[in-house]
């Protein structure tokens, strides 16, 4: 099954993960719109997004009954959940989506009918607005929102936090088999450039998200605008991604977590989490270090977030759904299933090492306050940009 696009951030007197206050400032912004009316927002403007109806009131009681998540696969973690449905006296039931663009086109045609959505990123955020899908959160709610990273409790896309509550963050790169990849392939002049290496056909595999892997080519060529809307850029992008399917036949999907530790591939350009949440499919027997990551120098980093649907049956149960999230243990446990790092202050990259979850070939995937400042911001695109990236992407992915 499936994950989603994800981070944003890391830093912290104590060497715990916090943003960036140069690139999230929460100051200023105002609901820019771009061409076709989505408010957009990015880290030069921070955007205040609109609001067409009010919060939950204060001291509401719980709602009894059921609470539907939409979710990524895999990416909560079971018994977390039934921890929250025995202290709540609820049930929980999860429906899942594999890419955001499918999950928005069904919440808007009323096909997903969720109370809360698990795992969006800011690059769909802007459609969720626009199409009037989400209500604005009472923080009464949520107390455990002072556990957040500092810099994403008013972030670029959504300053004041006024929707959205930070879940987990993470990076791009390739995880692979250190028991049949080198990890010298990655550091012999460009990185990327085992992905587009015949020697590795049939063994490899590519996200299936269309701003990650298109970013990814644009990196290995040069670019370091994973916002690009430059024709030629994204053309060649294309191109080079038409390229690698001819030398590599890889498959595209998510399933990198899953893939990796079976054996099946042997390298997939993936988000870091992946490569945690493959240690749980590990078959019996098999040493965790058999998996290893390569983080690039310049990549994407990112977070991605709860947020509550405009139609919400239990809203405020929803709410409590994110307080329990954001709460520090409830997180750790969490996190022994998901793989991903909560992007809370209070897990910090020496927690997760002292853990003892994390071998030794996989410190490198950590989100560190270094390489999140290194990062590279997605944002949501002008729509005729995106209709050239998608356009180079079917391409790409047709044949």
């Amino acid at each position: 099954m499936h994950r989603r696009d994800f981070l944003r951030n890391l830093a912290s007197a104590t060497g715990g993960v916090t943003l960036g206050g140069s690139l999230l400032a929460a100051c200023g912004g105002s609901a820019k719109k771009n061409s076709e009316g989505l408010p957009i927002g990015t880290p030069d403007n921070p955007i205040k997004l609109p609001v067409t109806t009010k919060p939950i009131a204060d001291g509401l009681p719980s709602e009894a009954g059921t609470l539907e998540i939409l979710n990524w696969a895999d990416y909560q973690n079971p018994e977390s959940i039934a921890v929250f449905e025995e202290q709540f006296g609820v049930t929980i039931s999860t429906s899942i989506y594999d890419t955001e663009e499918a999950a928005i086109a069904k919440l808007r045609n009323g096909t997903f009918k969720p109370d809360i959505i698990v795992g969006m990123t800011d690059t769909g955020l802007a459609k969720l607005i626009a199409a009037d899908l989400l209500q604005p959160l009472n923080k009464s709610y949520i107390p455990n929102f002072g556990n957040v990273i500092s810099g994403l409790r008013s972030p670029y896309y959504d300053l004041e936090s006024q929707y959205t509550v930070p879940y987990m963050i993470y990076a791009n790169g390739i995880g692979y088999r250190t028991d049949r990849v080198d990890k010298n392939a990655f550091t012999n002049s460009n990185g990327y450039d085992v992905l587009w290496d015949a020697k590795y056909s049939g063994r490899l595999a590519v996200l299936d998200s269309y701003r990650d892997t298109m970013a990814m080519a644009m990196l290995r060529a040069g670019h370091k605008d994973a916002n690009t809307s430059d024709p030629a850029i994204i053309k060649k992008a294309g191109q080079d991604l038409i390229a690698m399917r001819k030398a590599t036949n890889p498959k595209v999907d998510v399933l990198a977590y899953q893939e990796l530790s079976a054996g099946n591939r042997d390298i997939n350009f993936t988000w870091s989490g992946d490569l945690f949440t493959a240690l749980q499919y590990l078959p019996e027997g098999v040493s965790p270090d058999v998996l290893g990551f390569w983080y690039p120098d310049t990549t994407v980093a990112k977070d991605d977030f709860f947020c509550i649907t405009k139609n919400a049956k239990v809203p405020v149960l929803a709410h409590q759904l994110i307080n329990f999230f954001c709460d520090t243990e409830s997180a750790m446990l969490n996190r022994e299933y998901v793989g991903y790092q909560p992007a809370l202050e209070t897990i910090t990259v020496e927690l997760l090492l002292s853990s003892g979850t994390i071998p030794e070939s996989l410190i490198g995937a950590l989100v560190t306050p270094e390489k999140y400042e290194a990062g590279l911001a997605q944002v949501s695109l002008e729509p005729d940009v995106d209709a050239l990236w998608l356009e180079q992407w079917t391409a790409f992915t047709a044949g």
